[in-house]
């Protein structure tokens, strides 16, 4: 059974669009004005705390590279959701972003599981005892590479690309939305106490 070891914690990985917030139709979320909350994301997270895991948002922002947006930009559109979320009572640990085009062959784009690894290594995650929700077969991928539990959810991309995510088996479970997978991690009794600092 899944657990956390004596000096490593257990965490839940968050893509971003389409996951928390709704994907930009044809382009890239690139002002604050432009970010939408998708429903029940910041109680998945609260949820999250609640039962003490550590949550990181990892996300692939190759509208960085392409002089899309800059940087900045993108790091302001965090800093804002991340206060939006301790308003209401969320926290993330931490958000690792990609900047870099597929071309790049960079070690941190998904598929690749760069994010995770460095994420797992700054905060000492235990990374089978682990969970990656992602609404797209590439975040499944990633999921895999990092040796974490991968759960499809069917916002954003999630819903055009679960047949083909079966058909790999890509990913081990299945839900409609960010709220109902952290649902489903709270249920399957790999939860640390509450009181417990990790």
């Amino acid at each position: 059974m899944f657990g956390v070891s004596a000096s490593r914690a257990s965490a839940v990985f968050l893509d971003r669009d389409g996951v928390l917030n709704e994907n930009m139709a044809g382009g890239y979320v690139t002002a604050w004005r432009q970010f939408r909350w998708l429903p029940g994301a910041a109680a998945a997270i609260a949820l999250l705390n609640k039962q003490g895991w550590k949550v990181f948002v990892v996300t692939n922002q190759a509208c960085i590279a392409k002089g899309i947006a800059s940087h900045a930009a993108i790091d302001g559109i965090h800093d804002r959701m991340l206060h939006e979320l301790r308003v209401r009572g969320a926290n993330v640990s931490g958000v690792y972003v990609c900047p870099h085009r597929p071309e790049h062959g960079c070690s941190c784009r998904k598929p690749r599981p760069g994010m995770l690894l460095q994420a797992a290594e700054e905060h000492g995650i235990d990374l089978p005892a682990s969970y990656f929700i992602g609404d797209s077969l590439t975040d499944m991928r990633a999921a895999q590479a990092a040796n974490t539990q991968g759960i499809l959810v069917r916002s954003g991309l999630g819903r055009s690309q679960e047949e083909e995510a079966r058909r790999l088996q890509a990913a081990g479970h299945y839900c409609d939305t960010v709220l109902e997978a952290v649902q489903y991690i709270t249920r399957q009794g790999q939860l640390h106490d509450p009181k417990r600092r990790v």
